[in-house]
């Protein structure tokens, strides 16, 4: 089973005294990191090699991210054909990096495109390891990180931007692929030339108060995954806030969402696809346009996003009323699903893994208070 958990606790002021905040919870729960390995932070800038070598090596190591880490220009800048549509790069658009993305008649074809390399060149991450920032000083500028063929990793507290923000294929915050027990939290991603969390294979990861500005946020279309998704802040987003779930090679997605903040969305929040199970709950929809898209019902094997009336019916699955999701403020309408087979699959991974959910008229100003870098 895999898990993860996307969160946001915040972070000691003191080098000496810093390390991980909490413990993981949710579909993440035993995830350790480092452990108890002692925190060190790389001394200066001109160390970068040295942070790329402890954070793919085979010690369990804390690491401390007490700067900023730039990287932006460190592996030269690369060219290539590519495209835009309506308004290019210097007109406040996106060039799209590559031909993948050009074909139709609205894609104006460009020649060349020139673009910091080390945004297609994201840092391995290994097992063991937990990737701590300082206060607010942890930013990590130009590269991302990819955790492959690894497990048991936290990442808190650390803001990662500027991966080719102008460019569509620029490069991803964070890529997850055949990783089991992951928690991601306290984080903040910004401009990010494509994904700001893609997911491929794995198994377990909890997402807790994150931060996410963007226009395709989180893609996560692992084999067997288990979410935690709780206590996030999505914001001025277009779409994939989160988009889930994959018909490819049986691959199945279990994913409680519980408890985030979408606020300014000028496109779709969920966008749920075939082989997952949602319990959706407790979660504030203010100014979004589409909370959920409507293929999701379709497409999904099941979801209880708790219609009126339907918290109770938890009980009797999970060991607890649900809470009701709230749309306030010109949202467009959360048609209300109601399919207890979603709550089954959930309590199969152990109703300990459940967390619970607060009262829906608290969580916009808890969310906003505490998701994000430097509020641990």
């Amino acid at each position: 089973m895999k898990a993860i958990i996307l969160a946001t606790l915040c972070l000691a002021s003191s080098v000496a005294a810093a390390g991980v905040a909490g413990t993981a919870f949710g579909m993440a729960t035993g995830t350790t990191g480092g452990g108890s390995a002692t925190p060190a932070a790389p001394s200066n800038i001109a160390q970068d090699h040295i942070l790329e070598s402890w954070l793919a090596d085979d010690s369990p190591r804390v690491i401390l991210i007490d700067k900023t880490f730039d990287f932006t220009s460190s592996l030269g800048t690369t060219t290539s054909a590519g495209c835009y549509q309506g308004c290019d790069v210097y007109h406040g658009g996106q060039d799209y990096i590559g031909t993948l993305s050009c074909s139709g008649s609205t894609m104006t074809p460009v020649s060349a495109i020139t673009y910091n390399a080390a945004g297609g060149s994201p840092l391995t991450v290994n097992s063991n390891k937990s990737i701590v920032g300082v206060g607010s000083k942890g930013i990590i500028q130009g590269r991302g990180l990819r955790i492959n063929n690894a497990s048991n990793v936290i990442i808190q507290n650390v803001h990662i931007s500027n991966i080719n923000p102008q460019y569509v294929w620029g490069g991803d915050a964070l890529t997850i692929q055949n990783a089991d027990k992951v928690w991601i939290d306290h984080c903040k991603f910004s401009l990010i030339g494509r994904q700001m969390i893609v997911s491929g294979w794995g198994r377990r990861r909890p997402r807790h108060h994150l931060q996410l500005r963007h226009y395709w946020t989180l893609l996560l279309i692992g084999a067997r995954d288990y979410y935690t998704f709780s206590g996030n802040y999505l914001h001025h987003l277009s779409g994939r806030a989160p988009h889930y779930g994959t018909s490819n090679n049986g691959a199945t997605n279990v994913f409680h969402a519980v408890n985030n903040y979408f606020e300014d969305m000028a496109g779709h929040a969920f966008d749920v696809e075939a082989n997952t199970w949602s319990l959706i709950e407790g979660n504030v929809f203010s100014n979004v346009s589409t909370p959920m898209t409507a293929a999701s019902t379709a497409k999904s094997n099941a979801i209880f996003n708790v219609p009126s009336g339907a918290e109770s019916a938890c009980a009797s699955v999970i060991g607890r009323a649900c809470v009701a999701n709230s749309v306030v403020d010109g949202s467009g309408t959360l048609t209300g699903v109601r399919n207890t087979a979603a709550l089954t699959q959930l309590a199969a991974a152990g109703t300990s893994r459940i967390i619970a959910a607060r009262a829906v008229s608290g969580v916009a100003a808890s969310v906003k208070a505490n998701a994000g870098i430097g509020k641990l």
